[in-house]
């Protein structure tokens, strides 16, 4: 292990001290009265990869024992400068501080950048390859009656759907340190983008039958930065390097606005927002523009070259959304989810050039959560989690490419995940999520949550891939990603 790791390690074991020091002198996280608070944890992950070498890895000679090496620490800040007005406007950041180390202790991976790419607008003070040091999100809230604004570097999330994103798709991911396999799933990896975003509160009797009127909407003025993915070389990259004859320009769409729209509402026990989206692709799509001749040529290469572009097209979706408590002895609570694009962009399988092509397309998941006990008491309840979703592409199929693979006409995909506290103060949790692609592929996560006091959490859970379809982004394509993840976090 190289020496900058150990010395890295004694710095966070430093950090975390003057944590438990802080917390010990107050039972709170005020550092300076209620003006400003503070929260974040330190945490250590280590994934053991258990599955075949990375196909796609070809820096890569021998199968890697490491995943990831990772050590975070997270502080959030809220600062309320005005006592008059501290419940109408704060001032909000949270800066981390990430240190990878795979690479140093799994001599088997190669060419591996732990942070590929930095976006033009992430707040980043040096950093290299191992690690960084940056404000992740920065905002202020202000409140005026009933109306709500945040300004700045934000998250804005809309949907809540399990291992599947159908409204929660405005912020672009993060996929290049651990995919998302997560247990917070996209919490940690959809990256902020400055945005402003307000939430308005509509009087209760405009409409007599519908209650809890509101309306939401955000403008991001240009800062759209698309999808991060692994480098060539690191263990979660999902594909080679493009050939050498292909000359791409990447097009990407700074300086474009994006923007949504939704309202919601109640109707009895039903609550439903319908939403508008304006949204740029995170996911480049290659365009051919030409081909140059390459006379004569390299050995074992056609004497032209691909002139591409790499564009990330626009996708106005429509969305809805509604949620649906039942009362006893049902005692569940059913989320749907939908949008429907009519032109949502794929490429193109009538040529033998790469290109693009839009399709009407219909996304949808409907969610079942319930609680119920299933051993006896003082147990706590066991939370049941059940969803089916579908995606429908209208039109031939046949001429339009997903990843450059076949697309099918519809894709039905089941989720199930089942999580069960056990202990005072559900110091045991083990937990179980399976996710199954109806054409055979599965994505199964076995996990054991552990709480320690008010502060120290670990835990563990599996990876597991496989199944028959293995065409670029179902299940079965990751077979070799299986892993053993251990983390132990220090909440403070």
């Amino acid at each position: 292990m190289k020496k900058s790791v150990s010395l890295f390690c004694v710095l966070m074991i430093f950090i975390m001290l003057i944590g438990v020091g802080i917390e010990q002198a107050r039972a709170d996280t005020e550092i300076w009265g209620d003006k400003l608070t503070m929260a974040g944890f330190l945490r250590y992950e280590l994934a053991v990869h258990t599955g075949q070498k990375n196909p796609g890895n070809m820096f890569q000679n021998n199968n890697n024992s490491i995943n990831l090496a990772r050590v975070f620490f997270q502080t959030e800040w809220t600062y309320k400068p005005f006592d008059r007005f501290k419940d109408n406007f704060k001032l909000y950041s949270k800066i981390r501080l990430i240190q990878d180390h795979t690479e140093d202790i799994d001599s088997d991976l190669g060419r591996y950048d732990a942070f590929p790419r930095s976006a033009p607008s992430e707040l980043k003070i040096g950093g290299n390859n191992e690690y960084q040091f940056e404000a992740w999100e920065l905002y202020g809230d202000i409140k005026a009656g009933k109306l709500w604004l945040r300004l700045g570097r934000q998250q804005i999330a809309w949907g809540e759907m399990i291992a599947a994103r159908i409204m929660d798709i405005i912020n672009p991911l993060d996929q290049s340190w651990h995919f998302r396999f997560e247990p917070e799933e996209f919490e940690n990896i959809r990256i902020p983008q400055w945005a402003i975003r307000g939430y308005y509160t509509i009087e209760q009797n405009v409409i007599p039958w519908l209650w809890n009127l509101s309306i939401e909407g955000f403008v991001n003025p240009g800062d759209i930065s698309p999808d991060v993915n692994p480098e060539f070389g690191a263990p979660f990259n999902l594909k080679p390097p493009y050939p050498p004859f292909f000359d791409i320009t990447e097009r990407d769409r700074r300086g474009d606005v994006e923007y949504g729209l939704r309202f919601g509402g109640s109707i009895g026990q039903f609550y439903g927002t319908l939403n508008y989206l304006h949204l740029y692709t995170d996911s480049a799509y290659l365009d051919t523009r030409r081909l140059r001749l390459n006379i004569p040529p390299p050995p074992g290469l056609p004497p032209f070259i691909f002139v591409l572009d790499a564009k990330y097209p626009l996708a106005e979706i429509y969305g809805l959304t509604v949620n649906y408590a039942f009362g006893p002895p049902i005692d569940t609570v059913i989320t749907f989810e939908g949008t429907y694009s009519p032109n949502q962009p794929y490429g193109d399988a009538r040529s033998n050039f790469p290109g693009i092509r839009d399709r009407e397309t219909y996304n949808y998941a409907i969610l079942f959560t319930r609680k119920t006990f299933v051993f006896p008491r003082p147990t706590s309840a066991m939370m049941i989690q059940f969803q089916f979703g579908q995606t429908i592409v209208e039109g031939n199929q046949r001429d339009i490419l997903s990843m450059n693979s076949k697309t099918d006409k519809t894709r039905e995909t089941v989720a199930l995940i089942l999580s069960q506290p056990f202990c005072k103060a559900d110091l045991f949790t083990p937990s179980f999520q399976f996710v199954y692609d109806c054409d055979d592929s599965y994505y199964i996560k076995p996990a054991v949550k552990i709480k320690y006091g008010d502060h120290w959490t670990a835990n563990i859970w599996g990876v597991i891939l496989g199944g028959t379809e293995d065409r670029p982004g179902r299940f079965g394509s990751m077979y070799w990603g299986d892993e053993i993840v251990f983390r132990v976090t220090y909440q403070f």
